[in-house]
């Protein structure tokens, strides 16, 4: 009886090793960094529109197919009690961890999507009220209070004032992002990046604006004022903002501005970045090379409209998925620039006739009005465009190495 006892009593102990090392794997961050893992390669099903969401899902899904911010929730949980744990943070990993397990690895069919009931529920988001999903971004990565999370995002850049001539007094203040605004008239992110970081205003004492480096004496003198990008100030994840929205002061209206405007697949920063001093380091070629990993659509008009996301879930590939909401498709890279630039493409047979695209949102959006236009239609343009560092792709993707 009792050698009876023993054995099943061993055989319990056995059987419950046997679950907690399978639970400790399953849920261990580091399995998701293996190379070749399927982890890595994960496509999302997409994420339920709960009645006006689709600004947290174009998002959470940019952000989803990262491994590493999956990897960083998850040992979040993984090391903190629930009673511990952030409730927004656990919230977001709770739904990533849900994301993940119905998620499809490449070349697989789609299933059931997400949902971000609990989600929303637990942040205070109401579910049918409409939010601009750049402020939705800016304010829920501090809301998560996860410093290794946020610093994948947090960058830096100068705001400065200096005297011209005399002394060449300076002032500095630097100026942290989770995302760069960029204007969208210039019609290009280089020539936007030009305009931020290498033009300058100029301060004239005989304009009247001449600038007081001592307040107290009241002397005004001619400066330039501006902005300086530095390669230290640059995050893993850069996260471009276009300003599409336009404020007219005249009209006190807000318009939205769908003119074209381009963005390339990989991104040289070195033309726009401050160079070193000489007791800097230069920095590497690839330091300041981006890669292209997602963007966020708006489709619509100032007030109203739907967001939906590109993304490009294996870096390593040149395979790309639309998620609009619960609807994830396979398309072209030809097919996002036409959707995301913004305004009419350019055909290269003249004689070639309009293309019209159709959709769930044609019939609100005007998607069938005709003329070259994207998948979302003449009133669709990239609103987040996402760019993961090229030097950090293998921390990012747990990959061994990256070839451009």
């Amino acid at each position: 009886m009792a050698s009876s006892l023993l054995t099943s009593s061993i055989l319990l102990i056995l059987i419950g090793l046997t679950f907690s090392l399978s639970l400790a794997k399953k849920h261990s961050p580091s399995s998701n960094f293996l190379s070749g893992s399927p982890s890595i390669n994960l496509v999302s099903n997409g994420l339920t529109n709960l009645g006006n969401t689709c600004f947290l899902n174009s998002q959470l899904e940019c952000a989803f197919h990262i491994p590493i911010v999956r990897n960083i929730l998850q040992a979040e949980a993984n090391n903190i009690n629930d009673s511990q744990i952030d409730p927004s943070l656990s919230a977001m990993e709770h739904l990533f961890s849900e994301m993940e397990s119905s998620a499809n690895r490449l070349g697989g069919g789609f299933g059931r999507p997400s949902n971000t009931r609990s989600f929303c529920s637990t942040l205070g988001i109401s579910v049918y009220e409409q939010q601009d999903t750049q402020e939705f971004w800016k304010l829920l990565l501090p809301e998560l209070d996860n410093i290794k999370l946020l610093d994948l995002y947090k960058g830096n850049y100068e705001d400065y004032i200096q005297e011209v001539g005399g002394e060449q007094r300076k002032k500095i203040i630097k100026d942290f992002f989770v995302d760069l605004s960029l204007e969208v008239g210039s019609g290009s992110v280089s020539k936007a990046l030009k305009s931020k970081f290498q033009n300058y205003e100029r301060l004239s004492v005989k304009g009247g604006n001449g600038w007081k480096p001592d307040k107290q004496s009241g002397e005004r003198v001619d400066a330039n004022k501006g902005s300086h990008l530095k390669a230290s100030g640059l995050p893993p994840l850069l996260q471009l903002h276009l300003k599409r929205f336009n404020f007219d002061w005249n009209t006190e209206t807000t318009d939205k501005i769908n003119d074209r405007f381009s963005f390339p697949k990989v991104l040289d920063l070195a033309k726009f970045v401050q160079k070193p001093n000489d007791s800097e380091n230069n920095d590497a070629a690839d330091d300041l090379k981006f890669v292209l990993q997602s963007i966020v659509i708006h489709q619509g008009k100032f007030g109203s409209g739907h967001y939906y996301a590109y993304v490009r879930p294996n870096i390593e590939s040149e395979t790309w998925y639309r998620f609009d909401d619960d609807r994830v498709t396979k398309v072209s890279f030809r097919d996002v620039k036409t959707d995301a630039f913004g305004g009419a493409a350019k055909q290269k047979n003249k004689n070639e006739s309009p293309k019209r695209f159709g959709g769930p949102w044609g019939f609100f959006f005007g998607r069938s009005r005709g003329g070259d236009f994207g998948w979302g239609g003449q009133d669709s343009s990239a609103y987040m465009v996402q760019y993961v560092r090229q030097r950090d792709i293998p921390r990012l993707y747990g990959l061994k190495s990256y070839k451009s």
